[in-house]
């Protein structure tokens, strides 16, 4: 909570002092995700699952050539999870194969853009804080060692732990690195790429360490370009 309330606090002052025109843009599209373990948690590893994200950022101009990008979204992250439990032929049984977390996420990204004949070329990074505002599994169920069923549950943030058959204990507050690269075109379309990095464990488990991680795509639009 500390982090965002400084990373805002920073964001409006930079707004509040310069003179310059601030553009508003927005954006979204595809969200390949993944999740970092340094630990087996029944499960022998885990495989990227196909996501999404959308948002709003400003466009600060600071100096020539370079930008601030505050920016608020709602990002889907998680993994699909491969167990070591084997499922017996003669019974039924259950395991949580995917895990999906909700965030709103806030990047704060520093740009660089190189003007070019058919707009601007953008690179950039900074730090991002992200809230997970809702998480579902999906729980297998087996029976003679084939998969019959898959029920959603919601993550209880409450509990402990708190994903059916992981030992998991997941936490809402991740935060990390922001990666981006893209271009904004003379027509207001803006098309970019980002890698989130997570420095943060979300799972409270102890002996674990579990950490988002994610490649995006994304398309989107400019409301203004005055700062041009």
């Amino acid at each position: 909570m500390k982090f965002i309330t400084i990373v805002f606090a920073m964001t409006f002052f930079v707004v509040a002092t310069t003179s310059a025109q601030v553009s508003l843009g927005i954006r979204g599209g595809y969200v390949n995700s993944g999740l970092a373990s340094s630990a087996n948690i029944s499960r022998s590893g885990t495989a990227n699952l196909n996501n999404w994200q959308v948002g709003i950022y400003a466009d600060i101009p600071l100096f020539k050539g370079g930008y601030l990008q505050p920016g608020l979204s709602y990002v889907v992250k998680g993994a699909r999870l491969e167990s070591t439990i084997q499922h017996p032929s003669y019974t039924f049984s259950s395991g949580t194969t995917n895990i999906r977390l909700k965030y709103l996420e806030f990047p704060v990204n520093m740009v660089y853009k190189v003007p070019v004949g058919f707009g601007q070329i953008v690179l950039g990074a900074g730090p991002y804080a992200a809230y997970c505002v809702r998480g579902h599994y999906d729980m297998a169920i087996y029976n003679e060692g084939q998969q019959v069923q898959s029920i959603s549950q919601r993550v209880n943030f409450k509990q402990s732990p708190n994903v059916f058959s992981t030992g998991m204990d997941l936490q809402r507050w991740d935060a990390g690195l922001n990666f981006t690269a893209g271009i904004q075109l003379n027509c207001f379309i803006t098309l970019g790429v980002n890698y989130s990095l997570g420095l943060m464990d979300i799972d409270r488990s102890p002996g674990t360490n579990l950490k988002n991680k994610y490649f995006g795509v994304s398309i989107g639009m400019l409301l203004d370009r005055e700062d041009w």
